[in-house]
């Protein structure tokens, strides 16, 4: 994997792709602010969050800033 770093251009691995509730569907972005590790909640167990540390950017694509993006999801142009 090719490390991604501020204003780094990239675009998703697989399009479209369903993260968060919401549907990313871009061609390139540029990364804003990362990378840096946080919380991802995968899922729920008995109410109590499954959550998962990683890392993760900031991206704007589409006139539209995407926070907490993880890596695994974006490959550098």
């Amino acid at each position: 994997m090719t490390r991604v770093k501020k204003n780094d251009l990239v675009s998703l691995a697989k399009r479209p792709i369903e993260y968060d509730g919401n549907i990313l569907d871009f061609d390139t972005a540029i990364v804003i602010k990362g990378p840096y590790e946080d919380s991802v909640t995968l899922s729920y167990h008995n109410k109590n969050p499954v959550n998962l540390i990683t890392l993760v950017c900031d991206l704007i694509a589409d006139s539209k800033i995407y926070t907490s993006i993880p890596l695994e999801l974006l490959v550098r142009r």
